[in-house]
């Protein structure tokens, strides 16, 4: 259906529709779509189910929202909570608060402020994470930049620059998050594989790469590299090979 041809369809309130073909989407409160949704622009604020999949150019989360299918979008920003059952690629997928997704993720700009949970592979061109992740396959991207402000684990990562830091936060309440909260801000993975590494606080079997730094707060196994290899601060890595 052409774009000019499309109809608005809009929930206030407790409702719901079927899916369909739509130019804009808009919920205010708790909403249910039956169906495929193919779609322009959608906005979901308050608590929203979507039975099925879903396609659109931008997707608005505020609030809590379900989607019992797959999601393609250009555009998708989470402020609050988004569960997705199926796999979901988004172009840009930005995160202030958390997601889940059940299948993979793909996408070209991916940034997370908060928490993300991904049971399959995450891949994308750049990836920026500030907060904690689960990655329980493989985080592939071409830049990536972590900052540790919780637990992050993925069980491979590759990529061309990969930077993670140890967080910003003042040291009192670090350790204060520590002892009450079981705070803990450390990235945990098998392999670590990618042209440039910089790592802090990191935990990995195996590090590969041409030119690999090892930053304070490590403890690495293995680590391979090609040019260059330095270890910095009390990092401990057990064996390194030129390769």
């Amino acid at each position: 259906m052409d774009k000019e041809n499309r109809r608005d369809l809009t929930i206030s309130g407790t409702g719901s529709a079927n899916g369909g073909v739509y130019d804009r989407l808009s919920i205010n409160g708790e909403g249910r779509i039956h169906g495929d949704v193919d779609c322009n622009s959608i906005k979901a604020y308050g608590v929203t189910t979507f039975k099925g999949n879903i396609k659109a150019e931008r997707f608005d989360i505020v609030g809590e929202t379900t989607v019992k299918g797959e999601v393609h979008t250009n555009e998708m920003k989470v402020k609050g909570q988004a569960h997705i059952h199926g796999q979901a690629h988004c172009q840009e997928l930005k995160v202030i608060g958390s997601a889940t997704v059940n299948g993979n993720l793909t996408g070209e700009e991916i940034e997370i402020k908060g928490g993300a949970t991904v049971n399959g592979d995450c891949s994308a061109e750049s990836f920026q994470a500030s907060g904690g992740f689960t990655i329980e396959g493989l985080l592939n991207a071409g830049q990536i930049h972590v900052r540790l402000y919780g637990k992050c684990q993925a069980r491979e990562i590759g990529g061309e620059t990969i930077r993670v830091e140890k967080d910003s936060l003042d040291f009192s309440l670090v350790k204060w998050l520590k002892s009450i909260l079981h705070y803990t801000n450390e990235l945990v993975a098998d392999t670590i594989e990618g042209d440039d590494i910089y790592l802090e606080k990191t935990k990995a079997k195996v590090v590969r790469g041409n030119n690999v730094l090892i930053g304070p707060g490590c403890e690495i196994e293995l680590v391979e590299y090609k040019d260059h290899f330095e270890q910095k601060g009390d990092s401990i890595v057990k064996e390194h090979n030129q390769v």
